[in-house]
């Protein structure tokens, strides 16, 4: 029970760390920071599900068009195939401290072939920066988001019973020249979510991880919310 209460803290004090890093709240009072650019916004989202991510990436999509073309209103087409124009997205703590936010970074060119498509334009959704290739094969089973070859992505990871168990995947995964700012965003039990940036298909490295012989192994059942489940072996 000590074991796993310690494993815990450590990694809530992890994604602490992480969250101040990734979210510095606005001081009480204070009016929220503009957009870097036209072609980025920030919307609530009610979770880390694949789900709740497209709805929320769908609606950022609307406010940074309603940005670059006031009055432009996209079609049914384009907000089913949001995902597809996004460069770059990350979870962060809303301001008021209660619930998540998702800021989605679009690829401009994407976004201008969409204003001169016109709101009824349907037309496939452009290769953004992240390399979206929608008609790409699934990949590995249990994998998620396998036709982008560069992106962010969740993995759920159990098996977890210490600290030194949590410290040895962290070390793992970031020892990979293939993933980047790997960031604990949850813990459950023995598992914890991780927030990762990866830069060949997930499917790919997802399958380089689970070499034989390794630590990692895909989990009997996937994680609501992940986009790979895997299980730690000591």
């Amino acid at each position: 029970m000590m074991r796993a209460w310690v494993f815990l803290l450590c990694v809530l004090v992890t994604t602490g760390c992480a969250w101040a890093q990734a979210a510095q709240p606005a001081a009480a009072g204070a009016p929220a920071a503009p957009p870097a650019s036209p072609y980025s916004a920030t919307v609530p989202v009610a979770g880390t599900s694949d789900a709740q991510r497209s709805a929320a990436i769908a609606a950022a999509l609307t406010v940074v068009l309603q940005q670059t073309s006031p009055g432009f209103t996209p079609s049914t087409d384009m907000l089913s195939s949001a995902s597809g124009y996004v460069r770059d997205f990350h979870y962060r703590r809303a301001a008021s401290g209660a619930g998540l936010e998702l800021e989605v970074d679009f690829d401009p060119g994407a976004i201008g072939r969409l204003v001169a498509q016109g709101g009824g334009g349907a037309g496939a959704p452009a290769t953004a920066g992240a390399g979206a290739t929608p008609s790409a094969p699934a990949g590995t089973a249990g994998v998620s988001g396998t036709a982008a070859t560069s992106g962010i992505g969740t993995l759920w990871v159990n098996g977890l019973d210490s600290t030194h168990a949590f410290a040895s995947l962290m070390s793992l995964l970031r020892g990979n020249d293939q993933l980047h700012d790997v960031v604990p965003i949850g813990a459950r039990d023995d598992g914890v979510l991780l927030q990762v940036g990866y830069s060949a298909p997930l499917a790919t490295v997802i399958a380089a991880l689970e070499a034989p012989n390794g630590h990692l192994a895909q989990a009997a059942q996937a994680h609501p919310g992940a986009d790979a489940s895997l299980q730690w072996n000591p």
